[in-house]
């Protein structure tokens, strides 16, 4: 069951070894079906957003993603990536809903320059925020009760404040290459309180001041993070374990940074497969 549909997405987002594949190998077929749909989807509409030399392509990709979902409510869906989502979950929420979602993600690809950590958290905020109306729909169908209309009133609220944290904490760890693409993910008064300037950055320099820097600023964001995901429900803790995985994955790599003081301007940590298959497991089955 759904296996079409996991051999899929699994090719786009989730290939054997990354992290994602670890983060759901211990969930069934339709909730894994399902995840790898929403970051399929996700991925799908960036591809087609970044098309900027090609802006006509680019708008045919989009609206073609947006008559698809909102076909599901009078036509059988055909592609995988839909039918991972499923459908009735997609048809439990307003057609805006879907609407708004593609031009979120589309917005999340656009170079942003933060002035505070509010501004910066905003905005990966506002890039998830259309997902909790999505997952309270197939946490409704998961357990069994009919998702509605009424979906993403709110009751996802804490579970975005973490994911957000989360992709802040993939977006430090990740620095070297997303100066590579010309962005600079830190807010302006973190590199001030540490008298870094964006140009030390942009040359690789490390120093101690940078090196504080990344130390105090990866403690903010997994401290925030666990934060908000204690204060949650457990049926939300249950439902949304693959994000506590990813979240875990990238905690245990800013550790190893930990060993090297924190070279985050010139590596990536790569955590090995055990490390990965037993922070899902550990995760799914102990729930931590």
């Amino acid at each position: 069951m759904f296996e079409k549909e996991i051999a899929f997405c699994t090719e786009k987002v989730g290939k054997e070894g990354s992290s994602l594949y670890y983060a759901l190998l211990f969930q069934q077929p339709r909730d894994k079906a399902f995840w790898l749909g929403c970051f399929a989807l996700t991925h799908e509409i960036k591809r087609a957003a970044m098309l900027q030399f090609e802006a006509g392509l680019a708008q045919v990709k989009l609206g073609w993603w947006r008559n698809a979902l909102l076909d599901c409510r009078s036509k059988q869906a055909q592609h995988p990536v839909i039918l991972a989502i499923g459908p009735d979950v997609i048809n439990a929420l307003p057609d805006e809903h879907w609407g708004d979602l593609i031009n979120q993600v589309v917005d999340s690809t656009d170079i942003k320059r933060n002035q505070t950590d509010q501004q910066a958290f905003q905005s990966v905020l506002a890039s998830v925020k259309p997902w909790g109306a999505v997952l309270e729909s197939a946490l409704a169908v998961q357990l069994g009760s009919k998702p509605s209309a009424t979906q993403g009133q709110g009751t996802s609220d804490g579970l975005l404040l973490f994911w957000a944290r989360s992709l802040q904490l993939t977006q430090l760890l990740r620095i070297a290459k997303y100066l590579d693409d010309g962005f600079q993910p830190l807010p302006i008064d973190w590199l001030q309180a540490h008298e870094v300037t964006a140009e030390q950055l942009k040359k690789r320099e490390h120093t101690a001041a940078t090196q504080a820097l990344f130390k105090e600023s990866g403690e903010f964001l997994i401290r925030e993070a666990n934060r908000h995901w204690k204060s949650l429900p457990s049926k939300l803790q249950l439902g949304c374990r693959p994000l506590r995985a990813l979240f875990r994955m990238r905690e245990a790599e800013f550790k190893l940074h930990s060993q090297s003081g924190y070279l985050l301007l010139t590596e990536q940590k790569i955590l090995s497969p055990w490390k990965k298959f037993s922070t899902a497991w550990t995760t799914q089955v102990l729930r931590r």
